[in-house]
């Protein structure tokens, strides 16, 4: 079954919001903060931190579902189910991200190459988890990302590639350059990257929906997709 989204909800932003704000707050101690470089980042401390914000997104989402989604989403809740093994695509992904942010490592430090860096990064990382995923959900059921919305549950098995790519990257290229503002930060870095963290994670989530929302009136074909097996 072919799931098409053809509007993003304005409450997608809280949740990833809280995603970025936890994850940056912890970056100040998994990472090296220069302040007139570019925060380098290990790839094996984004498995760490891509897998604590993952199962912190999912556990916002299940909680959403049981108490705000019903009103929203056709009166029906939305749970996703074995968060600790869903999360290891998170990490898998976030360390990716790391490693590629410190190969397109752009000479000049300016807001734009900072946009550029991020965009380039998550474009391609976005390509290889998609491409992976799409292989291994659709042969191994315990790869794929499970759920139960009202009384249906299925797994995802396969999932658009090219839109997603587009809206991640244009996602951290105006996040970015706003969590490394706490590289200037030297007094209560926990509390800096929460805040900044959470600042840039719904900032740039409201600018992608808003974008995604009008995009998907006039181009169906610009529609992120899934495509859903039941899950017996």
């Amino acid at each position: 079954m072919k799931v098409q989204i053809n509007a993003l909800p304005f409450r997608l932003a809280w949740i990833v919001s809280a995603f970025e704000g936890l994850t940056v707050a912890i970056l100040p101690y998994v990472a090296t903060l220069r302040p007139e470089e570019p925060i380098a980042k290990p790839p094996e401390s984004g498995l760490l931190l891509g897998y604590i914000g993952m199962l912190t997104a999912i556990l916002a989402v299940n909680e959403l579902g049981r108490f705000a989604a019903p009103a929203s989403i056709g009166g029906r809740p939305l749970k996703i189910h074995s968060p600790l093994l869903v999360s290891i695509w998170g990490g898998l992904f976030l360390a990716l991200v790391f490693f590629f942010q410190s190969i397109f490592n752009f000479p000049a430090n300016t807001v734009l190459s900072t946009m550029l860096r991020a965009a380039c990064a998550l474009a391609t990382s976005t390509l290889i988890v998609l491409f992976v995923y799409c292989r291994f959900a659709a042969r191994w059921r315990v790869f794929a990302i499970r759920f139960t919305f009202g009384s249906e549950s299925g797994r995802i098995v396969r999932t658009s590639i090219w839109p997603l790519v587009v809206f991640v990257s244009i996602y951290e290229a105006i996040a970015l350059p706003v969590i490394e503002v706490v590289r200037g930060v030297e007094h209560y870095r926990f509390l800096a990257g929460l805040l900044l963290g959470s600042v840039a994670g719904a900032t740039a989530t409201a600018i992608v929906i808003l974008a995604y929302n009008l995009l998907s009136r006039s181009f169906p074909r610009a529609r992120l997709y899934f495509i859903v097996e039941p899950d017996d």
